[in-house]
């Protein structure tokens, strides 16, 4: 029972929360670039972005829910989403060595009928470390838990020391930005599983655009 539970704590967490630390390109060139290939708004995104992954990295519980979107809280209990990360902080199983991402994508913003949405998305890369000793202390615990992963990201991005009892997870994400008039820019998840609560969070006009 702990093993699957400790599973779905790793699916949930690395689904939810794949991103934090961002890594700044400090050549010059490259930011000038970077300047002149996006738009000003697109570039005021990028900055709200890069603030958001930084409250993932230090999952602080507030402003992480602060900078979500606050519609997805109507069809998601926000004491729950809450809880989830504060067990993250507080497990007895598993921490984080390390957690990377790399904005890969900031997406035209368009004008929709209560603001303007956007779509980006990054790669992430999370090292976790497992230390509850009792936990994948032998080698079918570790090789199912691999299956697990492996369906779920791919062989490529997944890799399991049973020595060290690390494991690395990669990922592409993707979010939903949103700014409603007069607002700052919010997120939540651009995958099917978010997908399922649009319908019941977003007007019919940004529907048909996403």
């Amino acid at each position: 029972m702990k093993f699957f539970l400790l599973s779905i704590s790793l699916l949930w967490m690395t689904g939810c929360f794949d991103n934090t630390k961002v890594k700044k390109d400090k050549n010059p060139v490259s930011e000038e670039k970077e300047r002149q290939s996006y738009t000003v708004k697109q570039l005021e995104l990028k900055e709200y972005l890069t603030l958001y992954l930084q409250q993932l990295q230090s999952l602080n519980t507030d402003n992480i829910i602060a900078m979500t979107y606050p519609k997805l809280f109507v069809p998601i209990n926000k004491n729950i989403f809450q809880q989830y990360i504060n067990t993250l902080l507080t497990s007895e199983h598993i921490s984080v060595e390390s957690f990377e991402t790399n904005i890969t994508n900031i997406g035209t913003v368009y004008p929709y009928s209560n603001g303007e949405f956007s779509k980006v998305s990054f790669h992430s890369t999370i090292k976790l470390n497992f230390i509850n000793p009792e936990l994948y202390s032998d080698e079918l615990s570790v090789r199912v838990l691999n299956d697990v992963l492996t369906r779920k990201y791919g062989k490529d991005n997944i890799k399991i020391d049973s020595k060290e009892r690390t494991i690395v997870i990669k990922k592409e994400e993707k979010l939903l930005s949103l700014k409603d008039n007069g607002e700052e820019w919010k997120f939540m998840g651009d995958n099917p599983a978010y997908r399922e609560v649009y319908p019941r969070i977003l007007p019919s006009d940004l529907l048909s655009k996403i």
